[in-house]
């Protein structure tokens, strides 16, 4: 009888360290999900702010250039 109550309390024991967790990791997501959206609303000004720098204020194109384009990373 002992063995099944020590059995049980450690059951309990364990169910609450699980829940305590299970809140941490939640609290923990969202977080990180707040801080990915305030690091992708940066990445977005910035993108605005280099493609408002360029020559005539054209969109940035990093991975193709017009034809005949000889400049860095031309076609």
């Amino acid at each position: 009888m002992k063995k099944i109550l020590a059995g049980l309390r450690t059951v309990v024991l364990i169910e609450e360290r699980v829940r305590r967790l299970d809140s941490t990791v939640g609290d923990l997501r969202r977080e990180t999900t707040r801080a990915l959206a305030d690091h992708e609303r940066r990445l977005t000004r910035l993108e605005t702010i280099v493609e408002i720098a360029r020559p005539h204020g054209a969109t940035l194109r990093i991975s193709r250039q017009p034809e005949g384009d000889n400049g860095p990373g031309g076609g």
